[in-house]
């Protein structure tokens, strides 16, 4: 997730002490990528267009990389969760749950 980190110098409002995921949603051999963001409190987008702008800017970034030109969603998450026995380390089962529901009720 390097080129997410990299987002602060884009002016994107990712940095690099912000919580990123790569994880997998659907079927095990056909699952999609999907990149999944926590920024801290002070850069969390208020508004709908703050929101948008932000997802802009990390679609625009995943393009300019050919290993991440594939991805085509991206999430905001509130909260990473992270496993209880390391209490840094991103939940990413859990997390790909959550963003599946969320892909599937925006019907992508």
């Amino acid at each position: 997730m390097r080129g997410v980190g990299a987002a602060r110098a884009s002016g994107a409002g990712i940095g690099e002490r912000d919580g990123r995921a790569l994880v997998g949603v659907g079927p095990v051999g056909q699952q999609r990528p999907v990149i999944v963001v926590e920024p801290w409190p002070d850069r969390r987008p208020e508004s709908e267009s703050e929101r948008t702008a932000l997802l802009g800017e990390l679609r625009a970034l995943a393009q300019a990389h050919p290993h991440t030109r594939p991805i085509q969603d991206f999430l905001i998450h509130p909260a990473l969760p992270v496993d209880i026995r390391h209490n840094a380390k991103i939940f990413r089962e859990q997390l790909a749950v959550w963003a599946a529901s969320q892909l599937e009720a925006a019907g992508r």
